[in-house]
Order: C-alpha cells, then sequence, then structure tokens
C-alpha cells in the first residue's frame, strides 16, 4: 500500500537564533577587555641606542623622577647590525607626555674625573631615564642619549655654547663658576662643522643664568697658574675639582654701555687664562713693521711691546728678508693697541699712524731689550733716544715702519770688541821682552850692593835718621809749647800784654820828648854849653 506524505515547507527565519548570542557577547567583552588593557598600558615607543649597555627585556624599567613610568619588553639589532633597538611600554599617564622633545638615555655606574655615581645599579641593574621635555609633536619612536645630559628639561636654566681653540682637560660635567661659586656645568662638546675649533655646551642654573651677558667673558681654570713677577711668585687655582677635571669661570667685563642678558644658545669665545681675557679688552690693532740687523735670539712671537714700562702691543711676526750680510735683513712686525694709551679712545690708523710721525721726530726708537737674564727673553722697548739722528717714519697701507736703534747690549758688545780691538794693538810681546831686561838689570844691581854691604850700611843711616827724626820730634814738641806761651802771652787779657802796652806808652812819651829835645837844640846850638836864653 502506497503512503502519500506532506511536502515540507521551507521558511526563512527573520531573527538571529539565541544560539549566537554568547559567542557574540564573548567577543564584544574580549574586545573591550582588550582595548581596556590598552588603554591602561599606554604608548609603546622604540629607542635606539648604540648598544644593549645591560639593557634586558621584561627586567629594565623606564624611569622618571626615581618613578617607574615603563618597562623595556624587547631588544633587538637593526636591520642594519649597527644598533640596538628597545621596545618599551609606557604607562597610559605618561602617554600624553610624549613628543619629538622628549630623551631617554640608559642609566649605568660612571667613574670619572669628578666623582664617582651611580653605583647602585651594581645591583639593581641599569635603567632607562625619560626626560619629557618641552610639548611638540606627539611621537614614540626617538634616538636615545649616549651621555646622560647634565640637566633635565625643568630644571630652571639657560643653555650657552663655548667655541674654543682645543678642549683641553674639560669633559662632560666638569664645573663652571662665576666668583668661585659653582653655578653650572659642561653638558657636552664635539667639533664644529668646519673642523677649527670644538664647541662646548655648558648649562648654568637659576638664578645664576641671569649673570651671563653679552659682555661676560669665560676662560678656562683648569690646573693652577703659577707667575713670578717684581712682587714674587703668585699661585692661583679656582678649586680642587678643577684641578682634577678641569673647570671654567666667567665675569662681567666693566666699562660697557647697553648691558643684556645673554639669550638661550648664545655663543661665547673661551680663553685660555685670565690673563687672555683682560687681554681681550682692546680690539684695535694697527701694524707696524720693525728692522733690525743683530739678532733676534730670545724674540719670540706674542712677546710684549712696551712703552715706558706699559704693555702697548705684541710682536705678531719675525721675518728673515734676506740670508746675504745686508743690514737691516730681519723685519719684526707688531701690533699695536692704541687702546692700551688712551682706553676711552678708538683712534683711526691715520691718527695714530700721524702721533707715531710727531713721536719719531721727536726721537722715539724701537729697540730689543732683554726681558730677563735667566731665560734670555726678549721685548720690543719703544724709547726716546737723546740727540738721536733724524730718521723718518715710513707710512704704508699695511705696514708703517718705526726706526729702529740697536739693542743696549749690542752696544755694549760693540763697545767691549772695540776696546777688545785696542788691545789687540798693544805690542805686549815686546813690552815683555823690554820689562824681562829691566828685570835683568835690576838684578843685577842689587846683586852689587849685596856684594858691598850696602844694605848694612843703609841700616845704619836709617837708624842715625831715626835717631834725628826723634830729635826733631823733640824740637817740634819744645816749639809747641813755646808757642802755646807765646799764646798765652799775647792773649787779650794777659798780664804780659797790659805791661807791654804801658811800656810801649812810656817809650812813645820818651820818644816825643826827645823829639822836643832835639828840635830845641836844632833851633840853639849853644844852649847844652850856656843854657837856654831867658824871655824878654
Amino acid at each position: 500500500m502506497t503512503r502519500i506524505l506532506d511536502k515540507a515547507v521551507v521558511r526563512k527565519v527573520s531573527t538571529i537564533s539565541p544560539v549566537w548570542i554568547v559567542p557574540v557577547v564573548a567577543v564584544l567583552i574580549a574586545l573591550w577587555l582588550a582595548v581596556q588593557a590598552r588603554l591602561e598600558r599606554g604608548a609603546e615607543v622604540e629607542i635606539t641606542f648604540e648598544n644593549a649597555s645591560d639593557i634586558i627585556a621584561g627586567q629594565t624599567q623606564i624611569k622618571l623622577k626615581e618613578v617607574n613610568v615603563g618597562e623595556v619588553t624587547k631588544v633587538r639589532l637593526s636591520p642594519d647590525l649597527k644598533h640596538v633597538v628597545v621596545t618599551a611600554q609606557l604607562d597610559r599617564d605618561m602617554t600624553p607626555h610624549l613628543s619629538e622633545n622628549t630623551r631617554f638615555w640608559v642609566v649605568t655606574p660612571r667613574v670619572s674625573a669628578t666623582g664617582v655615581s651611580n653605583l647602585g645599579t651594581l645591583i639593581s641593574g641599569v635603567y632607562i631615564i625619560m626626560d619629557p621635555g618641552a610639548a611638540g609633536d606627539y611621537q614614540t619612536r626617538f634616538q636615545g642619549l649616549d651621555e646622560a645630559p647634565g640637566f633635565e628639561s625643568d630644571e630652571p636654566g639657560t643653555q650657552y655654547v663655548l667655541q674654543a681653540e682645543e678642549l683641553g682637560s674639560l669633559d662632560i660635567g666638569s664645573p663652571i663658576y662665576f666668583r668661585q661659586i659653582r653655578v653650572g656645568e659642561v653638558t657636552g662638546y664635539k667639533l664644529s662643522g668646519t673642523m677649527e675649533h670644538v664647541d662646548i655646551h655648558m648649562f648654568i642654573r637659576a638664578p645664576y643664568d641671569s649673570m651671563v651677558q653679552t659682555r661676560s667673558r669665560f676662560w678656562n681654570v683648569s690646573g693652577f697658574g703659577v707667575s713670578i713677577n717684581a712682587d714674587g711668585m703668585k699661585a692661583r687655582m679656582e678649586s680642587l675639582a678643577s684641578l682634577i677635571s678641569g673647570g671654567i669661570a666667567f665675569d662681567n667685563a666693566a666699562g660697557f654701555e647697553n648691558v643684556q642678558v645673554a639669550p638661550d644658545g648664545h655663543r661665547f669665545y673661551l680663553y685660555p687664562d685670565r690673563e687672555s681675557v683682560l687681554e681681550g679688552r682692546f680690539n684695535i690693532k694697527y701694524y707696524y713693521q720693525l728692522k733690525f740687523s743683530g739678532s733676534v735670539r730670545g724674540l719670540t712671537v706674542g712677546a710684549p711691546v712696551e712703552f715706558r714700562g706699559i704693555k702697548v702691543g705684541e710682536v705678531v711676526d719675525v721675518v728673515l728678508a734676506s740670508a746675504e750680510n745686508v743690514s737691516d735683513s730681519l723685519l719684526v712686525y707688531i701690533a699695536m693697541e692704541p687702546e692700551r694709551l688712551e682706553p676711552d679712545d678708538s683712534p683711526t690708523r691715520e691718527e695714530v699712524d700721524e702721533r707715531m710721525e710727531t713721536m719719531v721726530n721727536q726721537g722715539l726708537r724701537a729697540q730689543m731689550s732683554t726681558a730677563s737674564l735667566i731665560t734670555g727673553s726678549r721685548f720690543i722697548d719703544l724709547v726716546f733716544v737723546d740727540d738721536a739722528e733724524p730718521m723718518e717714519f715710513v707710512r704704508s697701507e699695511n705696514y708703517s715702519e718705526i726706526p729702529t736703534v740697536p739693542d743696549s747690549m749690542e752696544q755694549l758688545s760693540s763697545q767691549a770688541t772695540d776696546i777688545l780691538a785696542k788691545i789687540n794693538k798693544i805690542p805686549f810681546d815686546k813690552i815683555g821682552t823690554e820689562l824681562a831686561g829691566s828685570l835683568e838689570s835690576l838684578n843685577n844691581l842689587l846683586t852689587t850692593l849685596d856684594k858691598q854691604n850696602t844694605a848694612g850700611k843703609l841700616d845704619t843711616t836709617m837708624d842715625n835718621l831715626q835717631q834725628t827724626m826723634a830729635s826733631a820730634n823733640e824740637a817740634l814738641q819744645q816749639m809747641t809749647q813755646v808757642m802755646d806761651s807765646v799764646d798765652q802771652m799775647v792773649a787779650p787779657d794777659s798780664e804780659f800784654k797790659y805791661e807791654f802796652t804801658e811800656m810801649a806808652k812810656s817809650v812813645s812819651d820818651a820818644a816825643r820828648s826827645l823829639q822836643l829835645f832835639m828840635d830845641e837844640l836844632n833851633r840853639h846850638p849853644t844852649s847844652l854849653i850856656s843854657g837856654k836864653e831867658k824871655d824878654e
């Protein structure tokens, strides 16, 4: 028997089957958890270093202000195998602070001339410091620093650049002093793009950065300096740290107007020492030429040019113009700094030449003088020469010429040479021969006198002469006594003088009476016989 079945009818269901609700909900929850975890973890950054420096994935921490803000998750080599790429996971709070100005560097134990630091990493392991920096464009790939910077971005202060001829003993961390107070340090250095000097980067902390002005002068204080002058020997050292690791000091020059605080990144020149700073105050230099004929031994480039004991310039070059035996073949070029004579004046080349010409007409000459008999060093001395021969001051576009005179030592040497030449002309051989003959004659004479016992006779004569001299001495003593007596007799208040005066008066009266008697006798010759007739 055949059975007839009903035909199945297929109908479309418009709703989702309840069976899929559970998987869909599970997927949504998983996505939410993933997003939440992603947001909680923060940004993932890649930092490129020159080497791994003991960085370990899952162990090395990222720190900010000694607080953990992330962790290294992966360490790998760069595609060119020249660098190390470190992947780190940062906390969510750090993500807004990532920018193009963010810096990362590895903290490791450091031993340098300035001391030992970061010894704690020997136990805890190295870690990476994050410095957020100033706000900027968001970035997750960074180039790590090879050395820790001297300061962090949030530390108040200002950065500057020093241009130096050479680095010397300076290093990262070398101190910077202002009046022997540490106010900053060197943060880095590199050769300039032209390879002609060294650019030294430094950081001055606030509030000391306000003391850095456009007129400030910086100099190297590494080691210690010793100077010997008329006041004795002086030694100067900035600090023990600068002696070991080098250092820089600065001060503000006086006598300038329009004082301005130096802006960030301002460039300064680094002088080798404080004396060079004092020399650098004079910016005007005019060059002159000097011609000498003698030797310039002891005269070096940098030797001072002095006028009445005051330095007014320095020697910049010494050239041998000719090897022939000609005069004025040694050329000495000097740089004159007129501001040393008049600091408030900035004369032109024409004004300085005019003044120099006047002084040359008054007898100004240049000569080499000895600065030290021990070292033999020499310098150029500008002096006024009395009764100097007229010489011309030669003007030139580049090097005007100042007339010269020989060194006083050379003059003494020349005079000594003339004296020696005159001495050489003395016939010492002839004089010696004649002197030998005279001595021989004298010897013969003495021999003859000895044979005739002349010496004994001479002794007797000398004895008699001594006796005679003794007698003469006694006579002189007696005469001296007589003269003393005479002096006493003729003294104004002596009795002898009084009696002598009275006797002289009596003699004078007697003479006057005798004169009257003679006159009477002449008139009456017979009166002596017959007597005088009486007057009627």
